[in-house]
């Protein structure tokens, strides 16, 4: 897949012809990959390259100084686009002058003067100076229109990042996970923490989280993938209350039959369940039997 990053008063001459989907797409759920599949559709009857169109960070931590946090990162919104076999993925650097652009300009800039023939977005797509523009402001044009229904979680409510956020949130990852066709994951480097869990028998890697959203805290029943291997094991979100010496959410592996070193390596978590919320222990003896308990049922349940 070839990656275009778009800036604004340096766009580039393009001689191809694109049907291009236009959004966000954090977390490229089932919502997004309707209009990948119209992407797709349109590409091969008409023999246009198939392209999504993003940002390269979201409008309101530009415009709102906002602290964000993601379903996928650039990397993994990139892999995944490419799994799905987008041909060009166009990225704009955004700015606070990109949001000032009037719907129009952003048409003549963006789709228009990129040779975009055929543009794809969803019901409710906004653009342009103040989210101004509407799926109507893109009538009318040289390029063809299609306009994308939502996909619906129940009766009342459309299958969004929001609302997978508010799932994992919750602790309703396979919901979640059903919404993203993918069970969801978190990428990051393996750090040190207190190594307390070697102490107790259950030596943990602990996994930067990042700008990644953070899930229900609690314990999970996890694969991960590391070094090029894959495994299974259980994981704890949260604060570890029971010794209260941690001030930020942390993420903590223990991976099931696994004595390999592999700080500062690369490990990518997936989660597959949520077992329990996180408790706080009145000793470290209750803690290991509970632990002990978590692992017991987690193996079961992932037939290790």
């Amino acid at each position: 897949m070839e990656v275009i990053e778009l800036e604004l008063h340096d766009l580039p001459q393009l001689t191809n012809e694109y049907v291009v989907a236009i959004g966000f797409f954090d977390g490229l759920h089932l919502g997004h990959q309707k209009l990948i599949e119209e992407v797709k559709r349109v590409s091969k009857a008409k023999g246009y390259k198939s392209a999504v169109m993003t940002f390269d960070q979201h409008p309101l931590v530009v415009l709102r100084g906002e602290e964000r946090r993601y379903l996928t990162s650039s990397r993994d919104r990139n892999q995944i686009l490419q799994h799905l076999g987008i041909d060009t993925l166009f990225v704009i650097h955004f700015s606070k002058e990109v949001a000032s652009l009037s719907p129009e300009d952003f048409i003549n800039k963006y789709i228009i003067g990129l040779h975009v023939a055929h543009v794809v977005v969803g019901f409710d797509f906004h653009f342009g100076d103040k989210n101004s523009g509407d799926v109507h402001s893109l009538e009318n044009h040289s390029f063809k229109l299609s306009i994308v229904p939502p996909v619906m979680y129940d009766d009342q409510v459309k299958v969004s990042s929001t609302l997978i956020k508010k799932l994992l949130h919750s602790g309703h990852v396979r919901d979640a996970n059903r919404l993203l066709t993918r069970d969801y994951a978190i990428t990051g480097e393996v750090i040190h923490g207190k190594a307390r869990g070697r102490l107790i028998g259950f030596p943990t890697a602990n996994v930067a989280i990042g700008k990644y959203c953070y899930l229900a805290k609690g314990v999970y029943g996890v694969e991960v993938e590391v070094k090029g291997q894959r495994y299974k094991g259980m994981a704890n979100i949260g604060m570890n209350p029971t010794f209260n010496d941690i001030f930020e959410m942390s993420l903590e592996i223990y991976i099931f039959d696994f004595h390999q070193d592999i700080y500062g390596e690369e490990m990518q978590v997936f989660f597959k369940f949520f077992e329990r919320p996180e408790e706080r222990f009145n000793d470290v003896d209750d803690l290991i039997k509970e632990m002990q308990h978590d692992e017991a049922y987690i193996r079961k349940a992932l037939d290790v």
